[in-house]
């Protein structure tokens, strides 16, 4: 992998042991002069403006800073007439008034949750909220940004041929706690091959569709450094990494380590900026590269359970069908004894109208269910057995 990719090297930053790196960061930024404790904010600010103001200076300041500063005469005097006249909200509003939502709030400040109904009667479920004991504490938890791209088909390297730089296509970023794991990473990304298994349809296009090939394929690694990071979460899992191994081993490469996914992402020692692999579906390979890294603030979602979330995502233009041009492609028809080319893209309207008299098929063809990438949006997280 490093001397196929060395040429990003020269953009790669030295390895880096993310936990410890952050760990003495934190304790650096906690150190510092803005997080001391038993000192007013003033002494803060001017010590690390490196600066030292009198007292006199001081007050003079934050009388000019103040904010009863922000009002003009001119609005406090339109605000006296404005209230003379009456255009300011009351601050109790009569029960005549028709406002639902006011109206809702006095029910809920009267009557208890339980006894809440709709408009037809039925009871209102109410749950209490549960309490977020998954806070993030700024300063000590850190993020990593992660660039995953589209799936690409390597060209090898002969003596008449030299192989080409592929064009990397930028699929989506997503950023992720350092205390979460490759498998919670895993997760959050995208790929068509995740979809509908490939099955041949065309005398029975009516089918419901068959499960995800997410749900029923679930073997895959990670690549990073000299280590493989397979997923083990279920017992049906194929070692994926066990063939490159044996390859590897043949040929004097290496050597090479395994782990599961559930390695943290704060315990890897990788580079930034270098591309390392993530492989599913048995041969669909993602570039993926960490790009960033840095302290959670108080400005970021303080909720460990929202992440990891994608940050960014490429738009994806579907394909649409050869015949109307109009809607996307539902359907992929090969050796069609009546279309001069091997592979067409049809729309379901068209794929019907076309191909079929009455619910029955009309002449020799194979027809797969095209994978829709809106599918994509509506996949949950599943949850771990």
């Amino acid at each position: 992998m490093d001397e196929i990719y060395k040429l990003y090297e020269r953009q790669a930053s030295p390895k880096i042991c993310i936990y410890d790196y952050f760990q003495e960061y934190s304790k650096l930024i906690k150190s510092s002069m803005c997080h001391e404790v038993g000192k007013k904010e003033e002494e803060k600010i001017f010590k690390l403006m490196d600066t030292d103001l009198s007292q006199a200076r001081i007050l003079l300041i934050k009388h000019y800073c103040s904010i009863d500063n922000l009002t003009l005469p001119i609005e406090a005097v339109r605000a006296e007439e404005q209230e003379k006249q009456g255009y300011v909200m009351p601050e109790t509003i009569t029960d005549n008034v028709p406002l639902e939502t006011i109206k809702v709030l006095k029910i809920f400040a009267k009557e208890p949750f339980q006894k809440l109904r709709n408009q037809n009667g039925i009871p209102i479920k109410y749950e209490e909220p549960k309490s977020i004991d998954n806070t993030i504490k700024p300063g000590e938890e850190f993020l990593i940004y992660i660039r995953v791209y589209e799936p690409f088909k390597s060209q090898p390297r002969s003596r008449n041929h030299k192989a080409t730089i592929p064009i990397l296509k930028l699929k989506n970023i997503i950023s992720i706690l350092g205390c979460q794991t490759l498998y919670e990473l895993r997760q959050k990304i995208m790929c068509q091959s995740d979809l509908s298994i490939t099955k041949e349809i065309s005398e029975e296009p009516n089918q419901k569709p068959g499960p995800l090939a997410k749900d029923v394929y679930q073997s895959g690694f990670f690549y990073i450094e000299d280590t493989f990071y397979n997923d083990t979460s279920m017992p049906s899992n194929i070692d994926y990494s066990k063939i490159i191994l044996e390859w590897a081993a043949a040929r004097d490469i290496g050597p090479f380590k395994t782990a599961t996914m559930d390695a943290q992402i704060n315990s890897l020692c990788t580079k930034f900026g270098f591309p390392w692999v993530y492989q599913h579906q048995g041969s669909c390979e993602h570039l993926i590269v960490l790009t960033d890294a840095r302290l959670v603030t108080v400005d970021d979602v303080l909720v460990s359970s929202v992440y990891p979330r994608i940050e960014r995502i490429r738009p994806v233009f579907g394909k649409y069908c050869i015949y109307c041009g109009i809607f996307n492609v539902h359907w992929i028809v090969t050796e069609h004894d009546r279309i001069p080319h091997d592979i067409s893209y049809f729309c379901n309207k068209c794929f019907i109208s076309y191909n079929y008299v009455d619910g029955k098929k009309v002449g020799n063809f194979k027809a797969y269910s095209y994978p829709c990438i809106s599918k994509l949006m509506s996949i949950i997280k599943p949850k771990r057995s």
